[in-house]
Parts: C-alpha cells; structure tokens; sequence
C-alpha cells in the first residue's frame, strides 16, 4: 500500500515516522523548513520511550508523487481548500483520504441521519470542491487524541502517555474499505482503532477543543493551569456543557465528564494546538474547532453565550495579530 500524508506537521510528521519506521511505504508532503530538514537529515521521532530518526520520500508538490493507495491528510481545516489541486494529484479511482483535523469537518452531514443529511459547510469547503473535486466519498473521519509539537526542524515530539487515532466512516459503519486500511496501519501504530459511530467521537474531542483553545489562547494557559483556576474552571464547564447541547441537537450524546477531564488535563502541561499555533505566529484552526460549532448552533436555535463571548474575544485577538481574516468566509459561497 502507498501511503501519502499530506502534512508533515505534528500529527502528520508522528504518523508518517511511526509508519515509515515500522516498514511501511510512506511519503510526506511538506514544505519550508520542515521539507527541507526531512530531505537533508530525515524525519526524527521523539517520545518517552523512542528516539529514531527515519528516511522519507518528502516532495513540496504532490504531483511528483502520483496516485496513491492511501492518503491521509493532517493539513488544518482552514487550509484545506486551498490543497484541493494538490490532493487530487494523488488520488487514483479508489483512492480513500484520512481526514486528520480538529473541529467539524467539512464532509460531516455526508451520509447524516435526520434533516441534515447531505448538508454542506460553506465555511469549511467554500464552493464546495472537496465534497465535488475531491470527492466526498473518498472522505473517511479521524479523531486524534495525542498530544504532539513540532520542536524543530524535521523533529516531532510525542508528549502523550496514551495516544488514540480513531478511524471512521461517514456512514457509521467499519467498512471493508476502513477495516482493511485500519489492518495495514496498525502494524505500525497499535493505537488506531476503527469505529462505527465517528460522529461521537468527533464531538467527544470537540467539546474539549471547542472549551480549551479559546481560554488557552486568551489567558495563554495550559490545560493544567485551566483544570485548576476556579475562574476558568468554570468557563470551561460553562463552554463545554453548551457544547453538548449543541452535540444533542444533532443526535449525538456526549458526557461532560467534568471532573475526569480536569482530572487528565492536571496531569499534562502540553499547550493546546492552537495556542502552540498562537505562540508561533501561525493562523488559527478558529473555523473549524469553534466558528463552524457556531454556525451549527445558530442554524439549530442552540443558545450558546459563554461560547459566543470567548469566540468573539479570540476572533478579535486573532485579528489583531494577523492570524485570521478581517472577513469570514461568505456563507452563501
């Protein structure tokens, strides 16, 4: 099986190594210093209990590469639109594509139950050429739990005790398609896991992002110092409850689990992706991880004020920094 990852940031950087490493038949795009540091040294891993380094085939343009048997993407969701061209140069007719990313993705009414089915996203696939050039049945969702940073060129650290990559198809069910690629990746990375209910998953971890990344990057906090601040504890849980309101509207039932969740985030001092994101300059996942929760909301009649008030301060923020457009994406587009 070829297998491309399209990104080799953090998450796609841990993947492709762990895969490479274990023999797989892996290639990487990338660009920038990253690109050039995996050409000349090769793509180093790095977590409590390994150290290697490991040779890719690493490419800034994925046409040099051709058709793939499988690629997955780790690129975030406000830049995937524009990486549409270069994902289609590596797809032949079957070709599945991994969506790795925060938040909503953008092919998540694909395939729906209740009135949404079949809905689009116009803010996370404007003019909709993923769902039609990419093609929305290639689409098979990924949820990352694992908490990784880029800590230098070509070099990925992997700081989670327990990580999970956690497969599904938009249909809700594990596919032939889904089981077999699951197979060939688990040889390399034990913690992929196949699902039947993605959906869950994804709102799972969202009530998380959704929660974390706004006070993480408005207080620059970890999520230890948001655990343990009875101020923002309490915007956490007011954040996150409203979260699984909206979760519940769409079908999806998701525990809170306040506690337990404050109980694992005081063990960590990872900084969130975005607020890493925030800290190195780069533009935010807000689209995604929050502005797309919003959206879903409003269109729900799901009141969300605490969420609301902590979007609108970080958007500001980001605008002030240069890290999000003065504009959001029209709607209607």
């Amino acid at each position: 099986m070829r297998i491309t990852v399209f990104g080799a940031g953090a998450i796609g950087g841990h993947l492709a190594a762990r895969l490479a490493h274990a023999g797989l038949d892996v290639s990487v795009v990338a660009r920038g210093a990253q690109l050039e540091a995996i050409q000349k040294n090769g793509l180093r891993f790095i977590n409590p209990v390994q150290d290697f380094t490991v040779r890719v085939r690493a490419r800034d343009s994925a046409a040099a590469l051709g058709p793939q048997d499988l690629v997955i993407s780790t690129v975030k969701a406000h830049s995937l639109p524009a990486a549409t061209d270069s994902l289609r140069a590596l797809l032949g007719p079957d070709t599945p594509v991994i969506y790795a990313v925060n938040g909503i993705p953008w092919w998540y009414f694909h395939k729906a139950q209740g009135e949404q089915a079949g809905q689009q996203l116009p803010r996370l696939d404007p003019g909709a050429r993923l769902w039609n050039d990419v093609g929305v049945d290639r689409a098979i969702g990924c949820v990352v739990q694992s908490a990784n940073e880029v800590t230098g060129p070509g070099v990925v650290e992997n700081r989670s005790a327990d990580n999970r990559f956690i497969l599904g198809e938009p249909a809700g069910d594990v596919s032939p398609r889904l089981a077999r690629i699951a197979r060939v990746l688990q040889q390399a990375v034990p913690e992929i896991q196949a699902t039947a209910d993605i959906r869950h998953e994804i709102w799972s971890k969202l009530l998380l992002n959704m929660s974390t990344s706004p006070l993480a990057c408005l207080t620059l906090s970890t999520g230890r110092t948001i655990a343990t601040e009875p101020a923002l504890q309490d915007l956490f849980r007011r954040t996150m409850a409203e979260g699984a309101q909206v979760a519940s509207a769409l079908g999806v039932a998701v525990a809170t689990d306040f506690e337990a969740r404050f109980e694992r985030m005081r063990r960590q001092s990872h900084r969130s992706s975005m607020l890493q994101d925030l800290l190195a300059g780069r533009p935010l996942e807000i689209d995604g991880q929050l502005a797309a929760v919003q959206d879903v909301a409003r269109s729900l009649g799901v009141a969300t004020p605490t969420f609301d008030l902590l979007l609108a301060l970080l958007v500001q923020r980001a605008r002030e920094s240069g890290l999000y457009p003065s504009q959001p994406p029209a709607q209607g587009d």
